[in-house]
C-alpha cells in the first residue's frame, strides 16, 4: 500500500513538471524567435538618431562659414552597413537577417558626396566646411 502512494505522488509530480514545461517552452521559443527582430528595430531607431546627429553637426559647420572644422563622436548602430551623404541628404543603411532599411534625413546644408563603409560602434567623424560644402570623414 505504501509503494502505491509513492508511485502516485511520483506520477503527480511528473504531471506537474510536464504541465509547467508545456507552459514555459512556448514563451521561451517566442522570445527566442522575436529577439533578433526586436534588436533590428532598435538598431533602426538608433540609425535615425545617428542620421539626425550628422545633419545637426553638418548644419553647425555649414552656417559658420568656410574653414570651420568640428570633430564629433557619432554612435553608429549595430547593424549599420554604410552611411551615404549627398547634397542635402544623409542616408544610413541598416541590414540584418534579410531585413533592411534606409534611413534618410534631409538638412539645410550641402554635403559632399561621401560614402562611409562603417559597422556598428562609436566613430570620431570630422565635419569640415570648404567653400560652403560640408565634407565628412573618419578621423584617423
Amino acid at each position: 500500500m505504501g509503494n502505491c502512494r509513492r508511485g502516485q505522488s511520483s506520477v503527480e509530480f511528473l504531471a506537474v513538471v510536464a504541465m509547467l514545461l508545456l507552459l514555459i517552452v512556448p514563451v521561451f521559443l517566442y522570445f527566442y524567435w522575436e529577439a533578433p527582430q526586436r534588436d533590428y528595430y532598435a538598431s533602426v531607431a538608433q540609425a535615425e538618431s545617428c542620421a539626425d546627429e550628422i545633419v545637426k553637426y553638418g548644419e553647425l559647420v555649414g552656417v559658420q562659414g568656410t574653414g570651420t572644422k568640428v570633430s564629433r563622436i557619432i554612435v553608429v548602430p549595430k547593424y549599420a552597413e554604410r552611411i551615404e551623404l549627398n547634397g542635402s541628404h544623409v542616408m544610413v543603411r541598416v541590414a540584418y537577417a534579410g531585413m533592411s532599411s534606409e534611413i534618410v534625413r534631409i538638412g539645410p546644408v550641402n554635403f559632399s558626396s561621401t560614402q562611409l563603409e562603417i559597422a556598428g560602434g562609436a566613430y570620431p567623424l570630422v565635419f569640415e566646411n570648404k567653400n560652403g560644402v560640408v565634407y565628412v570623414s573618419r578621423q584617423g
